[in-house]
């Protein structure tokens, strides 16, 4: 059996800025929403979080293996 989408959420997804001290918005210069999901493949025991713009111009990915 392959990988599947445990859960979705619409966040604003957001990375730390370790240099200045602040959370700043992923992949952009103002928040926007984003379309977070976790997939889980059983037989790897393994997760992974994608996350997609919801802007029509954009299709940015972030993908990120959690074990």
């Amino acid at each position: 059996m392959g990988e599947s989408s445990i859960c979705q959420v619409r966040a604003t997804v957001m990375m730390y800025d370790d240099g200045n001290k602040r959370w700043v918005p992923a992949g952009s210069d103002s928040p926007a929403f984003s379309r977070v999901q976790i997939y889980h493949n059983p037989a790897a025991n393994t997760f992974r979080v994608v996350g997609r713009k919801l802007q029509a111009d954009q299709q940015a990915k972030s993908m990120h293996e959690l074990e």
